[in-house]
């Protein structure tokens, strides 16, 4: 086991080192901004996850591979029957996906959480070796590591020239005919309509998050594109959930549909954001449903938020009537989640 301080040691000369000796190893990441976990087998990359950051799930909704119930019930089937089978792989076994499309989306994940890592500057490395027969799955393609290394090094390269904000709202002011734009910049740009959100707009496409803010960094600078004059003002949807996956598939299910959403972690963080940023919205999902709305809803601004719980049955009980909880089953559908928030109101 090493441990030491990013500074001390580079990220990238350590993933450079293990791969020249066809280590597998484990390397943890504490930073202040991110914390992440890359896996490395006889020096090959087979998966990397930051936190806050993208699940596999979410980039196999996002490139329309999967839908937001096939997730739901891969993860059951995985921690019900299959434990320690990778999600890709297990979708692989199912004849959900091709061998191709996985590899989109692992090279798509990888890249994006590698450059978010490679891009702190201060925190922690730790490097813990593990056997050989750890069950994470190779595929070719994906896993090389000094490509991988390359092309995340120069994604954040790009990305640290120029980004908007998340919150920007563009629209069209140039001819883009009349310039040559890379194939990214033509997917970004149809989806510019003057309405969305930046970060609506990246969660729609099939690039890592940062790129997109570059994308659109770059697409404003050749004067194409320019602040709207009118920002529409889209609901505030705060979403407590135990488990990471289902926070991002709802983060990418609202943001799509021009919601702002809010992540907090756990239970007090969440009554700190309903007070101070009064959401429109509440959802929850998770163990203690009823207990949780009880909580919220003797907040000063929890009182008549509206709270819907997203469970296999609906929550049950003496008390959780007067709580006035609107259930939403899962697996849920993307069709389910906005049909259910349809009953807030958007200010235009």
């Amino acid at each position: 086991m090493i441990r030491a301080s990013i500074g001390e040691i580079e990220l990238g000369d350590l993933l450079r080192s293990l791969e020249s000796n066809k280590k597998s190893a484990t390397i943890s990441i504490e930073a202040r901004e991110a914390k992440g976990r890359i896996h490395l087998r006889e020096g090959r990359m087979a998966y990397v996850q930051t936190v806050p950051g993208p699940h596999l799930g979410e980039y196999l909704v996002r490139f329309d591979y999967l839908t937001l119930e096939q997730v739901q019930k891969l993860v059951r089937m995985q921690q019900q029957e299959n434990p320690g089978t990778p999600l890709g792989h297990l979708a692989l076994q199912e004849g959900l996906i091709t061998e191709d499309e996985l590899n989109d989306v692992l090279h798509a994940q990888i890249l994006e959480a590698l450059a978010t890592l490679l891009g702190q500057r201060e925190g922690e490395i730790l490097l813990e070796p593990v056997s050989v027969n750890a069950s994470q799955v190779l595929l070719p393609g994906v896993a090389d590591t000094s490509t991988m290394l390359i092309e995340s090094l120069r994604r954040l390269d790009e990305w640290m020239r120029g980004r908007v904000e998340p919150e920007a709202v563009l629209q069209l002011v140039g001819d883009p005919t009349r310039h040559t734009l890379s194939s990214d910049a033509w997917s970004v740009l149809e989806r510019v309509d003057g309405l969305k959100r930046a970060k609506s707009i990246a969660l729609e496409c099939d690039l890592p998050e940062e790129q997109v803010y570059h994308v659109l960094y770059e697409l404003t600078s050749r004067g194409l594109l320019r602040e709207a004059e009118v920002r529409p003002q889209d609901p505030l949807i705060l979403v407590l959930s135990d488990s990471m996956l289902i926070r991002r598939l709802l983060l990418v299910t609202l943001e799509r549909a021009r919601y702002r959403v809010l992540l907090p972690q756990d239970l007090e963080s969440a009554k700190r954001m309903i007070e101070g940023l009064k959401p429109q919205g509440v959802l929850l999902e998770g163990e203690a449903l009823a207990e949780r709305a009880r909580q919220i809803r003797r907040l000063t601004n929890g009182r008549f938020v509206p709270i819907w719980t997203l469970s296999d049955t609906p929550p049950r009980g003496l008390f959780v009537r007067p709580l006035r909880l609107t259930h939403i089953p899962k697996p849920f559908s993307e069709a389910d989640v906005l049909e259910a928030l349809a009953v807030i109101k958007r200010v235009t």
